[in-house]
């Protein structure tokens, strides 16, 4: 049983058709001394990718979770969007993955 503590709805363009892509974070667990937060992105076409992020408290453990989401995001074609095609996701990033956003985003 899931412990959603927060999500976002993302979009992308299939075939003309602007889709959507659901994405939400459980609660931070303590997991063998350190802290892991679940997280899942439900695809447009129903199927659903899971991870985790593993972190010293719960905060990091979240904040790792939710750039990696970024990373699978930024990185998926058809690009993802929030609202427009060329938004940025207004999430956390992963230092590596930066150069991607503001390719995509104009440095905006």
């Amino acid at each position: 049983m899931s412990d959603v503590v927060c999500e976002r709805e993302f979009n992308t363009t299939i075939d003309g058709v602007v889709r959507s892509i659901k994405v939400s974070w459980d609660r931070p667990q303590q997991d063998r001394g350190d802290w892991r937060c679940e997280h899942r992105i439900v695809w447009p076409d129903g199927t659903a990718t899971t991870g985790y992020g593993v972190g010293v408290d719960s905060a990091g453990a979240l904040l790792l979770a939710m750039k990696q989401v970024s990373a699978i995001l930024y990185l998926t074609q058809p690009a993802v969007f929030r609202y427009e095609p060329d938004d940025i996701l207004d999430l956390p990033i992963l230092s590596n993955v930066q150069d991607l956003e503001d390719a995509r985003t104009k440095g905006r």
